[in-house]
């Protein structure tokens, strides 16, 4: 790469921070995946369904699955949640935001709906702080029967590594 190519994309890369700083954490990475072309200077396909949490599984389940109710596309989402988080916490705003990027159709109240979440009579969820869930160990073996998904390793963008 010649000088003046790094210096343009140095640039285009300043640029792309300062927008990406502005966006909602969770919807960050996709928009940079998003933008990338951008950076480059080239003409890139970017698949919607192609995260780019590579030790996380690669791909998303979101366009993989179809439901007919919206509680299942629920189950969904937060299936993806625990493809790249494993079991860590996640508030209802982050489940109604993948699910309207996804355009998935879900309930109102996502509180009732995860606590009422159940399977053979075992909870899928465990309420561990106001509007905060996570995964029940019923519940990431559903994920794993239902949705072929293993326990996905990634930190959550904003919280640190313990």
């Amino acid at each position: 790469m010649d000088d003046k190519t790094y210096k343009e994309r140095v640039n285009r890369l300043r640029e792309l921070d300062k927008v990406v700083k502005t966006l909602d954490p969770t919807i960050r990475e996709a928009s940079f995946r998003l933008l990338q072309a951008y950076v480059t200077g080239s003409k890139t396909h970017t698949d919607p369904n192609v995260s780019g949490d590579e030790g996380s599984g690669g791909s998303s389940i979101l366009g993989t699955f179809d439901h007919d109710k919206p509680a299942d596309n629920v189950l969904l989402v937060t299936a993806e949640h625990f493809r790249k988080y494993g079991d860590a916490p996640f508030v209802l705003e982050e489940v109604r935001t993948t699910a309207r990027n996804a355009g998935l159709t879900i309930p109102e109240r996502l509180d009732k709906t995860l606590t009422a979440a159940s399977r053979n009579g075992k909870k899928l969820f465990a309420k561990v702080a106001r509007g905060r869930f996570k995964p029940t160990v019923h519940g990431e073996k559903f994920f794993k029967e239902t949705y072929s998904v293993s326990k996905g390793t990634s930190v959550k963008p904003g919280e640190d590594e313990k």
